[in-house]
């Protein structure tokens, strides 16, 4: 979970909070590609993946007190928060605050393994979302997508392998 900031959300999606049930949007238009290279797991990818990638998202909205990702629940998407807030809850313990430009569950497009954490709405939210089923076809279409991903992956181990007392 980190915060991927600079680029307003909220414009990429072209919506506010205005629904109470959850609505969906495939594709994330032109401000897509700026939204995803933002997160790190995608910062190594070219402007023309970045835009497969963003047409394979979609816009979901959550009521206020609606789970998104429940603790234990297999892993099988990506969220970015557009609008809103949230909160990250381990068992009934709160351990984060989420909110626009944040981003949660990069994991299960990797490995689609258990959600280590619930997060819960605490307001109307906007997420931009990216299925793992969607991912997995973006890499079988362009190779070159996982390459830039493994790319990433092999920066960060090696930035912590470099970190003192390591």
């Amino acid at each position: 979970m980190a915060n991927a900031g600079r680029v307003s959300l909220t414009s990429i999606v072209g919506e506010t909070v205005a629904e109470v049930a959850p609505a969906r949007r495939r594709g994330l238009g032109r401000g897509g590609p700026a939204l995803l290279k933002q997160v790190p797991l995608f910062a190594n990818l070219s402007a023309h993946h970045l835009r497969k990638l963003a047409s394979r998202c979609e816009v979901v909205r959550y009521p206020a007190n609606r789970t998104v990702v429940r603790q234990e629940a297999r892993g099988d998407s990506f969220f970015v928060i557009a609008d809103g807030a949230a909160v990250v809850k381990r068992g009934t313990r709160t351990v984060g605050r989420l909110g626009v430009g944040d981003f949660f569950g990069e994991m299960a497009l990797l490995d689609g393994r258990p959600r280590s954490a619930s997060v819960v709405a605490t307001e109307p939210l906007v997420t931009v979302r990216l299925m793992r089923s969607e991912f997995t076809k973006a890499i079988d279409d362009n190779p070159a997508i996982a390459r830039g991903i493994m790319a990433e992956l092999a920066a960060r181990v090696r930035r912590l392998e470099a970190a003192p007392g390591h």
